[in-house]
């Protein structure tokens, strides 16, 4: 069994100082986090335009001119106009002279509601009207990101997204501060890193105790290295749409029942489909053995990477390293797993990247429950 990782103990002060000056030289010369790692952003507005479809009658016309003076209070002049044949109701977003516009066309129901997406608002409904109106200008057709789970994103941008992060990493990532590891993951220039909130002063923090020195990501895809080395210091990311092709990526405090950007993805095919050895039994005989060795004792079998959630773990009970396990007998290495989660409240998952690569995950129970209720039908994007 290879030996387990060891955590590092408290700095004297005099290095923890020059640790801040470092990230901080590092924060003023990094054109990705530099302009953009504030506590707060504001995102832009986009121009809206409203166009409502109604029927040739003239109780639409009636209907129309009232909901005219009412949107008008709120800001929109929306068109009134007949359908063109086969046209449908939606909501887009279009680029028009380097600007993002977001086209809403709805329509009038015959009882002189209006219907917007999958939405429908009497006369009496303006101010949840108008609240509505407002998020799809600040988020676009996706809405919010913190509650959505496509994080806001259309099925274009998604995919888009997906193939920015799917450049692999090369080599090992240290972990010094977050904003530190972030900067040298040298994610793509049309990504801006925002730490928002409580997340940009941790980020400036040193590393905390229960993570490692390091982390060897070397071949794994920089959307799914993020979130795990974000993961180290009980953050995470979302994406969150710009204009044209940009994106932001903006980095909060959270977990894995946060709606983040998972640390990789469910395999598109069974675990026992992609890893032969995960259901075959081997011969187990282990006393008073640390689960960490354990761990990586099993990934070696599985002949995949161990990437250890260590903030997660250390959060909701000790470390791997302190945990200590006995039992014998013929187990697949699914068994073994399962027993050690059991025991100590863990959670093991083999997990995919972006680009399909395969890596043993352990966290917390709680943290792995959270991801397989929220990725229980999500396979790894294509």
């Amino acid at each position: 069994m290879l030996p387990a990782s060891t955590l590092s103990t408290s700095r004297p002060l005099r290095r923890i100082l020059l640790a801040v000056l470092l990230v901080a030289g590092l924060l003023s010369c990094s054109p990705v986090l530099a302009q953009n790692s504030s506590p707060k952003t504001s995102r832009p507005k986009r121009s809206l335009v409203l166009e409502v479809l109604i029927q040739p009658s003239p109780i639409y016309r009636v209907r129309a001119q009232e909901w005219g003076r009412e949107l008008q209070e709120l800001g929109y002049a929306p068109r009134f106009r007949e359908p063109a044949a086969g046209e449908k109701m939606r909501i887009e977003q279009q680029l028009k002279d380097g600007r993002d516009v977001l086209l809403v066309v709805g329509g009038l129901t015959k009882e002189g509601a209006l219907t917007l997406g999958t939405k429908t608002y009497a006369v009496a409904d303006m101010k949840e009207l108008g609240r509505f109106l407002d998020d799809l200008r600040t988020h676009g057709p996706g809405g919010a990101p913190a509650g959505n789970p496509r994080w806001g994103l259309s099925e274009e941008q998604f995919q888009s997204f997906v193939k920015l992060v799917s450049e692999p990493v090369e080599g090992e990532v240290a972990l010094g501060s977050a904003a530190a590891a972030v900067s040298s993951l040298k994610l793509p220039d049309s990504l801006t890193v925002v730490f928002a909130d409580v997340a940009f002063q941790a980020s400036l923090q040193p590393r905390p105790t229960s993570a490692p020195e390091s982390m060897n990501l070397g071949g794994l895809t920089k959307g799914t290295a993020l979130a795990l080395v974000l993961a180290q210091y009980g953050m995470g990311f979302r994406p969150v749409p710009g204009r044209g092709d940009r994106y932001s990526v903006e980095i909060v405090v959270g977990d894995e029942g946060s709606n983040l950007w998972p640390a990789g993805w469910k395999t598109a095919e069974s675990t026992a489909d992609v890893v032969p050895a995960w259901l075959k039994s081997i011969p187990f005989d282990v006393e008073d053995a640390d689960v960490a060795s354990i761990a990586q004792a099993v990934a070696d079998k599985l002949e995949l990477p161990l990437i250890v959630s260590s903030q997660s773990i250390q959060r909701d009970g000790k470390p791997l390293e302190d945990l200590v396990y006995s039992r014998s007998g013929k187990l697949s290495p699914f068994g073994i797993l399962r027993g050690l989660g059991d025991k100590f409240e863990l959670g093991f998952d083999v997990r995919a990247d972006e680009a399909g690569k395969l890596f043993l995950w352990a966290t917390s129970s709680r943290d792995a429950a959270a991801f397989n209720k929220r990725f229980a039908h999500i396979r790894p994007p294509k």
